[in-house]
């Protein structure tokens, strides 16, 4: 076994977890494996951090906040982390495994092969990385850290002769910025902003790194002291992208654009007005630009030859939940740590769910083979302020080496009346969704595609309260898409039966869906069944 975290070797065990394959990468932050977690077979990244940033007796809690904040930020255009864990005194997080290249590797193929990226390609990638970056900055989060190699894509060819290129992009190393500041580490890269030099990140700073990779994906540079525009280098490109490029590569901060939003608007309205597709699958529906060889203008008003990205075929979905979510997102006010710390005062044991809408039912992009047909179509419905209990019933974690079981075999009216003794009451279907779905909305609580390293094997699993990290939803709330089924105050349409939420039985892909429901008796008790309870905000004399 290796003394040197860059030097572990094929068939080398991590933590009796993981199993190491290869090395995939070493970079700025350390060295990063190729591993298979022994128990699931799953492919993994594990990343070990450079000791200079992170030892078990240095800075350990700040990392661990730092993976913590990224990992519930979630969202499509992120590298989903995992846990963090401690190997002969090097730190390690865990990663999802994302089978492709880099931005880099992509500009040096290109090169090799003197191509050059056409304004539609630049721009299909850079809107993806804006979109993600918007949401990051949606949750405090500045990346700080933005470069081609920071950015992950894998690309795929469609259509007659494969001329056609979809391209997934997701950017990684979100969170790390504060471990290379403490070292002034990375201060002299081409796509920093200037005032990172001063440890100060803000969204302009980022979207200078989006700049700076906007220009060099058309002249194949990145720009240095007093650049050329990129039609002073591309007599193809239309004069309108220079003014893009010099905005979001002011030397003052106050001049650019003052986030990832409005970068992402100037292009989308300067190339293709109001047709386009959702910015998280194809990008550009109509963009207009020049073919062939030197791509000849052929208007002085700025019209091309359409070429377009085959469309995803699920964009139109995506679209409207993406539309939904916006309307969703618009009417809930994410609370202040510190704000939450108030509300949650009197109520340690229990999360403050802000009133607000929630897309109910089935997104329109899930898969009928997992989501049935008969499920009832995502709409939005409003939901008033609630407390929830973080944990299923006794709503505790064990201390040292106890281990608390969830109730099971628990009846509508045995839960109905725990609840009622501790003066809470069991939760509506929407307020379990919600607390499921998180801000964000999403298909499980952790995100929108199916992992079962995420919250376990399902309602049959071996299962103790809070003992996965990483199955917690957007708003904090434990094991909603994992362990146990929990009843709900809900009734079925005929009001003899109750609603049942999070799992099925032999199908955890689709059971721990937020939105999957079935109805019991009252008096029916299994052991898969169990619940946590809510509170009135009211109730709770706030």
């Amino acid at each position: 076994m290796a003394d040197d975290f860059r030097q572990f070797s094929r068939g080398d065990v991590i933590s009796s977890r993981f199993e190491i394959e290869k090395p995939l990468d070493e970079g700025v932050l350390g060295a990063t494996y190729l591993v298979r977690h022994i128990k699931s077979g799953k492919h993994l990244a594990l990343k070990f951090i450079d000791p200079r940033y992170v030892t078990p007796d240095k800075g350990l809690n700040r990392f661990k906040a730092a993976i913590k904040s990224v990992r519930e930020a979630r969202h499509d255009g992120l590298v989903r982390y995992g846990d963090v864990g401690q190997h002969k005194g090097f730190i390690y997080f865990s990663q999802e495994y994302f089978q492709g290249g880099n931005l880099r590797d992509l500009l040096e193929e290109y090169q090799e092969e003197q191509k050059s990226f056409t304004l539609q390609e630049a721009c299909q990638i850079v809107l993806k990385v804006l979109d993600t970056l918007s949401h990051l900055h949606a949750q405090n989060i500045i990346h700080s850290h933005l470069k081609p190699e920071n950015v992950l894509i894998r690309s795929k060819t469609t259509g007659p002769g494969g001329r056609n290129v979809l391209r997934e992009v997701k950017i990684t190393d979100a969170g790390m910025a504060t471990m290379l500041a403490a070292t002034g580490a990375d201060n002299d890269s081409f796509y920093r902003a200037p005032e990172l030099g001063l440890g100060i990140g803000t969204p302009p700073s980022d979207v200078y790194s989006v700049g700076v990779m906007l220009y060099e994906l058309l002249v194949g540079q990145t720009p240095r002291g007093t650049y050329l525009s990129p039609t002073q280098l591309r007599g193809d490109l239309p004069e309108a992208i220079d003014d893009i490029v010099e905005i979001a590569l002011a030397a003052n901060a106050e001049d650019r654009y003052q986030n990832p939003r409005d970068m992402g608007e100037h292009i989308k309205q300067t190339f293709s007005g109001d047709v386009f597709n959702d910015s998280r699958g194809s990008s550009f529906k109509n963009i207009l630009i020049g073919v062939g060889v030197g791509i000849a203008l052929i208007s002085a008003v700025g019209v091309y030859i359409n070429v377009r990205e085959t469309p995803d075929p699920t964009a139109d979905a995506r679209a409207t939940d993406e539309a939904l979510r916006r309307e969703a997102q618009a009417g809930n006010r994410l609370l202040s740590e510190e704000e939450k710390a108030v509300m949650e005062k009197d109520h340690q044991e229990m999360l403050y769910i802000p009133a607000g809408p929630v897309i109910k039912g089935r997104l329109n992009q899930e898969d009928l083979s997992i989501a049935s047909q008969s499920e009832p179509l995502a709409r939005v419905v409003q939901v008033e302020a609630f407390y929830i209990d973080r944990f299923e019933f006794p709503n505790r974690v064990g201390d040292g080496e106890e281990k608390v079981l969830p109730v099971a075999k628990a009846n509508w009216q045995s839960a109905s009346e725990a609840c009622q003794t501790l003066g809470k009451r069991l939760c509506s279907e929407d307020e379990w969704e919600k607390a499921c779905k998180g801000p964000g909305n999403w298909v499980y609580s952790y995100g929108d595609t199916y992992d079962a390293e995420m919250c376990g094997g399902g309602v049959d699993a071996d299962y103790h309260i809070g003992e996965r990290d990483t199955c917690v939803s957007g708003y904090g709330a434990w094991g909603m898409s994992g362990g146990p089924r929990e009843w709900t105050v809900s009734e079925n349409s005929s009001g003899s039966r109750r609603r049942v939420k999070g799992g099925l039985r032999s199908n955890n892909e689709r059971g721990s869906r937020c939105a999957f429901a079935t109805d019991e008796s009252p008096t029916y008790a299994d052991s898969t069944l169990s619940f946590r309870c809510c509170l009135s905000v009211g109730a709770a004399g706030q």
